[in-house]
């Protein structure tokens, strides 16, 4: 459960919620990009994804993916998974719309409404959260 004495400044575990779900959304796009640019490599051993290792790409994402685990664990030291994991869902709205922002990706009406779904669905989740966490 979580305890009593929350870190403060860049110790404060909701900086680091924010600073994973950012690296969760990072590290999906640079592993986009490193498949797309490795995908010429191989038809032998494609469908294992080991070509995607030839790229700079997957390898600053497995950095990235490291650095979430690391900011996700210090969360979960003071915040309740009940409250953060809703909260990290987050990454369903940003990696459809950086996709698309940055990779240049189409995003059908059907898709648009899911986004609009996912985050009625999280302003539904965060208030309660918010509330609740006050009072952590």
């Amino acid at each position: 459960m979580a305890t009593q004495n929350k870190p403060s400044g860049f110790a404060n575990p909701s900086l680091h919620l924010a600073l994973s779900i950012l690296f969760v959304t990072i590290y999906e796009l640079l592993l986009k990009r490193g498949a797309i640019d490795t995908a010429h490599l191989s038809d032998r051993w494609a469908w294992t994804g080991v070509t995607g290792l030839a790229s700079p790409y997957v390898w600053l994402a497995i950095l990235f993916v490291i650095l979430s685990l690391i900011t996700w664990l210090h969360v979960l030291r003071y915040i309740p998974l009940s409250l953060a994991f809703p909260i990290s869902q987050v990454v369903h709205v940003l990696v459809p719309l950086c996709s698309w922002l940055f990779l240049g990706e189409s995003i059908i009406d059907l898709r648009w409404y899911g986004i609009a779904l996912v985050s009625l669905g999280l302003a539904v989740v965060a208030k309660p959260v918010a509330r609740l966490e006050e009072r952590l």
